[in-house]
């Protein structure tokens, strides 16, 4: 007996379901393997049934049921959502679970090592070190859970405390990309605070807002030439295995980035490029992001430890790029709530040794240079092109650069201000007095990610945020797979 095992009966079809395919960008191959949970942290103690009631009214909402679609695979290998014409208590909307501790956080042993703001940049603690806080037990951490079940894609798991609260929220990344979260907060809000009337209507709940992205170029994309095929992609391929095998350990951290720090980085990067700029260029004044700056001080941090200074090896800095602001004239207009993954990326190519050895400035402008490049309609229009023709006859995403490649990648979610969220409609004890804080009642003080990549490497991945709170920033950046064994 045991020795037999069979896979888990998947659900069966519901008649009343309603059917519909994933949109383009969220059937992926790139997105199928992550799941996330995404916590926030309240000084605050807010009410859990009022979370969870507004919640699930939120998915009465229209269309905004789309959010407690099941999750199908179809008989052509792709995924295919199955919504429920109603939800209850046998097929509800999403699963809910709440643990209630009778003590502060600061006396919990794990929630009390959630990470606060340093006042030097410091590597922190592992992302998943609080698992077991932050979700339910049986909670999914792949795209399977979601198959082999009849729950909706999305969980809301609720901590409270004496004198805080945690929230988290976990889906499969197929579901949404950082600023459908955003949406998402945002829609939730309004049905705490009893404005139905302000929730966002839903776009593309059955047809797919990008289907023509991409048909129609009318320019070259800009790094085309530059693109990865054939045999020099099977030799890019053969020495990434080789390097995952070498070296196959990978942690996730949390990196805090003060803004003392930070300011000086910038203010010290923006001299340099003004001091070597050309005299007569006298109408053009310099400008670098925070993020075009944590992006070059992350990729020398990411390449210190694995290779010489001296070393020829190109490196493709890659940073996440949403598509919700070039394309709101037409296929995505901000008067609709999209709740789905619209991005793609822009790249910079650049020489290792010109990262390590040529002041941040050089690579910071860099960066800035390629979203200029890479971040106009008609380049978003050639790059999805090239998408689709790679797509179709590969199965992946396209890659540039060369066969020697090193991939560095930065997602940055600050447009999506996630530490101006407010809940204080849910709030019914302040946690920690006003006086001590610098941030409002029901606003989160900590944000907190931990994806599951389900054996997808990650090392040299980097997402992070930007964090406002009285005039000061905290940067808070999770390390995503680090190559920890070089360090």
């Amino acid at each position: 007996m045991g020795v037999f095992t069979s896979k888990p009966a998947r659900p069966a079809q519901v008649p009343t379901d309603t059917i519909i395919p994933l949109h383009s960008k969220d059937d992926t191959a790139s997105l199928r393997p992550f799941v996330l949970d995404f916590a926030l942290c309240f000084d605050d103690v807010l009410d859990p049934e009022k979370l969870r009631s507004s919640f699930e009214r939120l998915m009465e909402i229209g269309d905004w049921r789309k959010l407690g679609a099941r999750l199908r695979l179809n008989d052509s290998g792709k995924l295919e959502y199955h919504i429920p014409a109603s939800f209850d208590a046998q097929r509800p909307a999403f699963r809910y679970s709440h643990m209630k501790y009778e003590t502060s956080i600061s006396e919990h042993p794990l929630a009390s090592k959630l990470p606060k703001p340093t006042s030097r940049p410091a590597v922190l603690n592992s992302t998943d070190e609080f698992q077991s806080l932050l979700r339910r037990k049986d909670g999914p951490t792949k795209l399977h859970d979601y198959l082999n079940s009849d729950d909706g894609q999305l969980s809301l798991h609720i901590v409270s405390f004496s004198d805080a609260t945690l929230i988290t929220l976990t889906w499969p990344h197929t579901l949404l990309d950082g600023m459908g979260r955003r949406a998402l907060y945002d829609a939730w809000i309004c049905v705490l605070n009893g404005r139905e009337a302000d929730v966002l209507p839903l776009q593309g709940f059955s047809t797919d807002p990008l289907a023509t992205l991409g048909t129609q170029p009318t320019e070259p994309y800009a790094l085309e030439k530059y693109q990865i095929k054939g045999f020099a992609f099977f030799i890019f391929a053969v020495r990434y295995a080789y390097e995952l095998i070498w070296y196959p350990k990978e942690e996730m951290r949390i990196i805090c980035l003060p803004a003392a720090h930070l300011n000086t980085m910038r203010s010290t990067a923006l001299s340099e490029l003004s001091a070597c700029a050309p005299d007569t260029d006298t109408d053009t004044t310099p400008f670098l992001s925070d993020g075009d700056v944590i992006s070059a001080w992350l990729a020398r941090l990411a390449l210190s430890p694995t290779l010489p200074q001296t070393s020829q090896r190109t490196v493709l800095l890659m940073n996440a790029f949403g598509l919700r602001g070039v394309l709101a004239n037409d296929l995505l207009p901000p008067h609709k709530a999209y709740i789905a993954n619209a991005s793609n990326s822009v790249h910079a190519l650049l020489p290792a040794r010109e990262i390590l050895t040529r002041p941040l400035s050089y690579t910071a402008s860099q960066v800035r240079r390629s979203i200029a490049q890479q971040g106009t309609r008609a380049q978003i229009e050639a790059l999805a092109a090239i998408e689709r023709e790679t797509y179709a006859s590969c199965g992946r995403s396209p890659v540039f650069g060369d066969s020697s490649m090193k991939l560095i990648v930065v997602s940055n979610w600050t447009k999506t201000k996630l530490f101006e969220l407010d809940f204080s409609a849910a709030v019914v004890r302040v946690g920690v007095p006003l006086e001590g804080r610098r941030h409002g009642v029901g606003r989160p003080r900590y944000v907190h990610s931990c994806p599951y990549s389900n054996g997808v490497p990650i090392r040299n991945a980097f997402s992070g945020f930007r964090k406002g709170c009285g005039g000061k920033l905290l940067d808070e950046w999770d390390v995503e797979g680090r190559d920890l064994e070089k360090d």
